[in-house]
C-alpha cells in the first residue's frame, strides 16, 4: 500500500520524516519533502527544501521551483494504485493536491492543517478535501468537527520528537543557542543584528541548531559574513540538543519558538525582513496580535517578540540579558512554558497518527 507525504516547509520535512520512521517498513513511502524524510527511507517526488518564502517578492523567486514539485507530485497522485495521501501543513499546494488524490481514490488524511493556530476560523473546503484530519490544537479539532470534518486532537507532535531525541542534558551557565530561521533571506536579515547583540553582552559560545533546508557549511559562511568571528559557534543539526543545552536562545519566529518553549528554553523572539517586504507589509497590513507560537497559544506576550526596525542590536542585547540571568523575566517564561506544556498534551500524537493512517489504508 503507498503512503504519500507532502511536506512543503522545514517542520513539515521534519514532521514527515517522522511519522515516515512510524510507518516503515509497512509501507511504500514517497513523498515531496527535504533531507528528514529522504532519511526515513521515502522515495522522493520532489524536493521542497528551498520552497519556503514569506512575502511577495521572496515568493516570486521560489515558485518556479514550487510549480515544478506541484507538478510532479500531481502527476504521481494519478498514476498506479492510489493509497492514502498525507498532507503535512503548507496549504498553499496540498489543498490543491489533496483534491487531485480524492479524485484519483486516494484516502486523505490531512495531518497539521494549515493556519490550524487560528481560534476563529479553518480552511473552509478542509470538510470536502479529506477523510481525516489530525491537527495540533484542540480549539482547531472543535471548529472543525463542528464543520462537518472528522478531526483529531492527539497533542502536538512537537511534544513526541523532543521526548524521543533522547534524555536531558546539563544545561550551559552561558552558551546562547541561535535559531536564525528555515528560509535564506530571513537568515540573511536576522543574523547581522543578532550577531552584533551577542557581541555587545559579551557572549564567547554561541551553539546553532541548523535547519534541514540549510548545510552547517552555509550556515557557517553566513554567520562569518555578518561578523560572527571572534564567537566560538558550534553548528549543529540536532536542534533539541542545543535547546535544551543552552542557557537562552535568539530565534526566529516559527515553529522553532513552539520547539525551543518544550525544551524549557528562555528565548527572545526575532524577525527582519527585507525593504521589499517592509513595503508590501505597509501597503497590505496583515493584523496579527503576535507571531510566535507559544505566544499565539497562550494568548499571552510571554515571549518578547522584536519585529523588523524593533529587531535592533540593542533591543536583542537587552532582552537577551534579562533571561540570562535568573530572576523574573526568565521565571516567567519558564512557568509559562511548563503550561503550554499541558495544554498540548498527550505525547504520542505521531504513535497515534501513523495508526490512524494504517486504519485508512487498510480500509475499504
Amino acid at each position: 500500500m503507498r503512503i504519500f507525504l507532502c511536506a512543503g516547509e522545514a517542520s513539515g520535512d521534519a514532521y514527515a520524516g517522522a511519522l515516515a520512521e512510524q510507518l516503515a517498513p509497512d509501507f511504500e513511502i514517497e513523498g515531496v519533502g527535504g533531507s528528514q524524510l529522504r532519511k526515513a527511507g521515502a522515495r522522493m517526488v520532489a524536493d521542497s527544501r528551498r520552497w519556503g518564502a514569506l512575502g511577495l517578492i521572496e515568493t516570486l523567486k521560489v515558485a518556479p521551483l514550487v510549480l515544478g514539485g506541484f507538478r510532479a507530485a500531481k502527476k504521481n497522485l494519478r498514476q498506479g494504485t492510489p493509497g492514502v495521501f498525507v498532507p503535512i501543513d503548507y496549504g498553499y499546494i496540498n489543498v490543491r493536491l489533496a483534491r487531485t488524490a480524492k479524485r484519483h481514490g486516494w484516502k486523505v488524511l490531512y495531518f497539521i492543517p494549515p493556519g490550524s493556530w487560528r481560534r476563529d476560523k479553518q480552511g473552509a473546503d478542509l470538510p470536502l478535501i479529506t477523510d481525516k484530519i489530525v491537527t495540533p490544537f484542540p480549539w482547531s479539532a472543535k471548529i472543525l468537527r463542528d464543520m462537518g470534518a472528522d478531526a483529531e486532537f492527539f497533542g502536538h507532535p512537537v511534544l513526541q520528537m523532543i521526548e524521543s531525541d533522547g534524555v536531558d542534558i546539563q544545561r550551559s551557565e552561558d552558551e546562547v543557542a541561535i535559531l536564525p530561521g528555515s528560509r535564506q533571506h530571513e537568515i540573511i536579515h536576522n543574523l547581522p543584528p543578532i550577531v552584533a547583540a551577542v557581541k555587545a553582552l559579551g557572549v564567547k559560545k554561541v551553539a546553532f541548531g541548523v535547519a534541514s533546508t540549510i548545510t552547517s557549511e552555509e550556515l557557517s559562511r553566513l554567520w562569518l559574513q555578518a561578523g560572527g568571528n571572534g564567537i566560538e559557534a558550534d553548528f549543529n543539526t540536532d536542534r533539541h540538543q542545543v535547546l535544551r543545552r543552552c542557557r537562552a536562545g535568539v530565534i526566529c519566529s516559527g515553529t522553532a519558538t513552539l520547539e525551543a518553549a518544550m525544551c524549557g528554553l528562555p528565548h527572545v523572539v526575532v524577525y527582519r525582513g527585507s525593504r521589499a517586504m517592509v513595503i508590501e507589509a505597509k501597503i497590505r497590513k496583515p493584523q496579527f496580535e503576535y507571531i510566535s507560537l507559544p505566544n499565539l497559544i497562550l494568548q499571552q506576550p510571554i515571549l518578547t517578540e522584536l519585529i523588523q526596525w524593533d529587531a535592533t542590536a540593542e533591543r536583542i542585547k537587552q532582552e537577551l540579558g534579562k533571561i540570562m540571568d535568573d530572576g523574573g523575566p526568565r521565571r516567567r517564561q519558564l512557568d509559562a512554558f511548563a503550561r503550554l506544556q499541558s495544554d498540548l498534551e498527550p505525547r504520542d500524537c505521531l504513535n497515534r497518527t501513523a495508526q490512524l493512517i494504517r486504519e485508512l489504508a487498510t480500509s475499504k
